[in-house]
């Protein structure tokens, strides 16, 4: 009989909830407004029971019967795991880190990179915007197209790749909190697109609660791992979300939301946490790699 597949997502979930409650445990507020420790607390422990539950299924039901489940685990609990960091940041290392970011834009270019909107087309800027915010749905397509593409193996693997990076990028938040340059720098006015351009972004800073999540930039890194998950598994997806994912990580900082330094960290980390979550996977004995889904 072969052995079930171990509780790979779950256990790397078990991970990042226990280094963030340490942290949380001891960093004191510093009197940072908003650092609220019970809301932090009571947050992780319905995302704790969550992934707990998620657990047992993969332990004594199965992973197809945990597949959905997960799935659904991984789209509530990692935007909620992100807003929760706001009750915690920036209490945890109070530097103005934005600020040497900033001096290394201005040292490598000259001058501030989120300027160059001003000179951007309206109709260019609206693309921008569009594709920055359909960041969640670029990760959400991706997954979908490995399992359309390569099979239920190939969508575990893309949720496994996508939580881990997720996490990994949340943790660099904990290391490194840093506000973006369009709440740094006082910009004479915003970023200028045509229809929706605003609504879009008024609607993205309504819902970010957590403004210190710049380094490493998790658009970027979870991007490329988008691109990863369907140069593996559905290459003809891969053609068509190519270059929207260009288009949005470039948007990171032409829009003024992430530092020059975010967007290369954040893309040189996701091939990394990939090659190390195919590391975990086949220890913990997943099925091998599908096969790629070439056209």
């Amino acid at each position: 009989m072969t052995e079930s597949p171990r509780p790979t997502i779950e256990r790397i979930w078990l991970w990042y909830l226990l280094c963030v409650s340490g942290v949380a445990v001891c960093t004191p507020s510093g009197g940072s407004p908003g650092h609220d420790l019970t809301r932090f607390f009571l947050l992780h422990a319905a995302v704790l029971l969550a992934v707990l539950a998620s657990h047992w299924l993969v332990m004594h039901r199965s992973v197809d019967a945990a597949r959905v489940p997960r799935a659904a685990l991984n789209v509530i609990a990692l935007p909620a795991a992100f807003t929760g960091l706001c009750w915690l940041l920036p209490g945890v290392h109070p530097e103005p880190y934005e600020y040497d970011f900033l001096a290394l834009d201005r040292a490598l270019f000259g001058i501030d990179v989120g300027t160059l909107a001003d000179h951007l087309a309206p109709w260019f800027v609206e693309v921008l915007q569009i594709c920055y915010a359909s960041f969640y749905g670029i990760c959400a397509l991706a997954a979908l197209g490995a399992g359309l593409g390569s099979g239920k193996a190939a969508f575990d693997r893309a949720v496994l790749l996508f939580a881990a990076g997720f996490l990994v990028s949340y943790l660099g938040y904990l290391l490194v909190p840093t506000l973006g340059p369009k709440v740094v720098l006082a910009f004479p006015h915003d970023v200028q697109g045509l229809w929706f351009t605003q609504t879009l972004r008024t609607a993205i800073d309504a819902g970010e609660a957590n403004p210190w999540d710049c380094f490493p930039s998790g658009h970027t890194m979870m991007t490329v791992t988008s691109l990863i998950v369907l140069w593996r598994w559905n290459r003809r997806w891969f053609c068509w979300l190519l270059l929207p994912s260009v288009l949005l990580i470039a948007s990171t900082m032409l829009l003024r939301y992430h530092w020059t330094i975010d967007v290369l960290v954040g893309a040189l980390l996701a091939w990394p946490c990939a090659r190390a979550c195919d590391w975990l996977a086949a220890r913990d004995g997943w099925p091998p790699l599908p096969a790629i889904k070439r056209a």
